[in-house]
């Protein structure tokens, strides 16, 4: 008859390796071959949503530090910054009710940056388009459209002022920091133009495009955009470089605006979870 599991006895683990090393020497007589038991040890399992919030926090340190102001280094800053507010919430954990109200405030203003930047970058691919239009028609379209697009682009400076003083106002968590940072950055980005005047330097470059003729390469001058201005305002024949830079800040301003996207979305997940946090205090 077996013993009850409350009557087992129990046997240390060294007991079986001795008995181990025992059998491996019985085995070889001869050569008394005493082979290492070796001990396996499992990893400690990580989190995914720590982890994760890690890799994130990592890489947008590492955007930080490089300081560059390209579109695409923005995309990708963005995406990290919505995959570190998608981990948070998903860790769960409890905060208390003060800090829970003042994350909650804070998460208010970056979506109310997140979706002025969206609707910035929105208005901006349809100047881009607009522009392009206009270029392959190859008539005075060209030098309205221009003007629009300057207009636009006075307005952006303006918009994105007003939106980092407010974002100057808060203060919290280190993720908190990043990204107001990177809302600088981007608001930076869209609104440096060029200090030349519009209205000369349209009129001549659209009196050169509309005749026609060959194009040079395009210097790499701080970003896109800022590239794209000083372009559209050369005196040069220059309708190549106006197409292929409207073609690559097309696709670039594409990417932020996806990126922008993913990031509204984390960042109202995450005002859910601080909701449910200060639903279960009250």
């Amino acid at each position: 008859m077996f013993p009850s599991h409350a009557s087992l006895i129990y046997i240390p683990n060294f007991f079986f390796l001795s008995l181990q090393q025992n059998q491996i020497n019985m085995a070889f007589p001869e050569t008394h071959l005493h082979m290492p038991i070796r001990s396996i040890s499992l990893p400690s399992r990580i989190h995914p949503p720590s982890a994760k919030f890690q890799a994130a926090l990592s890489q947008l340190h590492t955007c930080q530090n490089t300081s560059s102001s390209d579109s695409q280094s923005l995309q990708i800053s963005l995406l990290n910054l919505s995959e570190l507010y998608h981990s948070l919430h998903q860790l769960n954990h409890s905060l208390p009710t003060a800090q829970a109200e003042h994350s909650l405030d804070v998460s208010a203003t970056l979506l109310d940056s997140c979706d002025a930047a969206r609707n910035l970058i929105l208005t901006l691919r349809e100047h881009l388009l607009n522009l392009q239009s206009a270029l392959r028609r190859k008539g005075r379209s060209m030098e309205v459209q221009i003007k629009e697009y300057f207009v636009f682009r006075k307005k952006i400076k303006k918009e994105t002022s007003k939106l980092i003083l407010g974002l100057k106002k808060l203060d919290g968590s280190e993720t908190t920091a990043l990204a107001v940072s990177l809302f600088r950055s981007l608001f930076m980005f869209l609104s440096t133009t060029t200090s030349m005047k519009t209205n000369t330097c349209t009129l001549r470059f659209v009196s050169k495009l509309i005749g026609g003729g060959g194009g040079r390469s395009s210097p790499s001058i701080m970003s896109e955009l800022h590239n794209l201005d000083l372009v559209l305002r050369s005196d040069g024949d220059n309708s190549k470089e106006v197409k292929k830079g409207l073609e690559i800040l097309e696709e670039r301003t594409e990417g932020l605006e996806a990126a922008l996207d993913s990031l509204f979305k984390s960042l109202v997940q995450y005002r859910v979870y601080l909701l449910n946090i200060l639903t279960t205090h009250s």
